[in-house]
């Protein structure tokens, strides 16, 4: 009995080691920046993952790992046959299985199939925060503000039931508050956000609380704000935030340091690469733009991430507005769609090169024809018929674009008339609001986490 016990123990503790190196893996290959070593990186991972199946095929952790990293090879097809497997496995009794499937879904476009999915996850495991999160997250995206609202608000009461600290949950109610333009709730929530666990978790509260105050023009507060979310392992997207505001604020050279040394620090992110590009197509009054700079970076950007959509556009308005180079930049126009010719930032792409072939060759069949594409991806923009309507003017059809004026404007209506019938009452935390009496800067600067390091 005792021996059999031993050998249980000893088996586990070969499927922890095994999951654990699996893990490690996949995020190295995250961290990589040569896509041949990265894609070996992801394969050795995949191994891993596999092994543990073959040994115990009810392990949940080890479906779920498996698909995010064949997600991350682009294999979305076989990740979602991954999870089916996981789920047949377990019988449909893993939470977590039927959440990595739903947000897969998700990110795939089928809200009818996340929406099942969710709800699989909870009926699996009620207790399963991250799966009431997740949902509300995709409710937000569709505007369904009170679904989303509802959602919380049930992953609030299990995670204090369940006494465990959510810092995503209470980032979510603060969104929730500010789309309410209730910005004294979101402050309350963000704080209890930030207040109620060690630094790995409380970082996404801070970046997101700088966010709104830098919205609302508390440059020093989000400034500090930001600072202090600089010090966490998962802070990219504060460093990518805080160089993005400084430009914004003007402070070009300020922004470029802040970026390279983002850069630096996470080489393998697209998003950093790409903004670091952009900040060289800016100029102020102690700085000047440097394109042949930009290009390089740009240039890079893309070897990062070969679909990165916001670096084509930035790099093709960069050519465009700057070096005066047309061509060029319709070419990265045209390699930008080729990337993910159905995306919303697809649509961006297309518009902003109708907008260059209007402008500078005033070719307005060609424009119309990109507009019209731009269009056909996001059907309700408001902002695509807008500035197409702009463009027929210029060239004297008023009626064509007064017809593009006024869909825009039926469009504008509905959508308002959707938002009014859904008002969503902000939801306040117990106990969490800030004297009135005391400032924004006074409350930050009582404000006290742990730093962790991640292993």
């Amino acid at each position: 009995s005792s021996s059999s016990s031993s050998s249980s123990s000893s088996s586990q503790t070969d499927l922890d080691l095994r999951l654990y190196r699996a893990r490690k893996k996949s995020r190295d290959g995250d961290r990589e920046v040569n896509k041949t070593k990265k894609r070996a990186l992801y394969k050795e991972s995949e191994q891993l993952f596999r092994q543990v199946i073959r040994i115990n095929p009810r392990n949940g952790r080890a479906y779920v790992g498996l698909a995010k990293t064949l997600e991350r090879m682009k294999q979305i097809d076989l990740a979602k046959r991954v999870l089916e497997d996981g789920c047949a496995a377990t019988k449909g009794e893993n939470g977590h299985i039927w959440q990595v499937w739903a947000c897969l879904e998700a990110k795939q476009g089928d809200v009818r199939k996340a929406r099942q999915y969710f709800d699989a996850a909870i009926t699996a495991d009620d207790t399963l925060i991250s799966a009431y999160h997740s949902w509300a997250m995709l409710e937000q995206r569709q505007r369904n503000y009170a679904k989303a609202k509802q959602l919380l608000v049930k992953a609030l009461a299990r995670a204090e039931q369940e006494e465990k600290p959510q810092s995503h949950v209470y980032v979510a109610l603060a969104r929730l508050a500010e789309r309410g333009k209730d910005f004294e709730a979101a402050r309350a929530w963000y704080q209890r956000g930030v207040s109620s666990g060690n630094f790995r978790d409380c970082g996404p509260a801070l970046t997101s609380w700088a966010i709104l105050e830098a919205k609302q023009g508390n440059i020093q507060v989000s400034r500090d704000l930001f600072r202090k979310s600089l010090k966490g392992a998962k802070a990219r997207y504060a460093w990518l935030s805080l160089g993005t505001w400084e430009q914004r604020w003007g402070n070009i050279s300020e922004a470029r340091e802040i970026l390279k040394e983002a850069n630096e620090l996470f080489p393998a992110d697209g998003a950093i690469a790409q903004a670091y590009a952009q900040a060289f197509t800016k100029s102020s009054e102690d700085v000047d733009s440097d394109m042949d700079l930009a290009r390089e970076l740009f240039g890079k950007a893309i070897e990062v991430d070969e679909d990165n959509q916001h670096a084509y556009l930035s790099w093709a308005m960069g050519e465009w507005l700057l070096a005066k180079d047309v061509d060029r930049a319709r070419d990265l126009f045209q390699q930008g769609i080729w990337s993910g010719p159905t995306t919303n930032q697809a649509a961006k792409l297309f518009s902003t090169w109708a907008h260059l072939e209007a402008v500078e060759d005033q070719n307005i069949e060609l424009a119309r024809n990109l507009y019209s594409c731009a269009y056909k991806i996001k059907p309700r923009s408001t902002k695509i018929l807008r500035n197409w309507a702009k463009e027929e003017r210029k060239i004297g059809d008023r009626l064509r674009g007064q017809e593009l004026e006024v869909l825009a404007q039926s469009i504008q209506t509905d959508y308002r008339r959707k938002l009014d019938s859904q008002v969503v009452q902000t939801v306040w935390p117990d106990n969490a609001l800030p004297s009135k009496s005391n400032s924004v800067s006074g409350i930050i600067g009582e404000l006290t986490v742990e730093i962790v390091d991640e292993f």
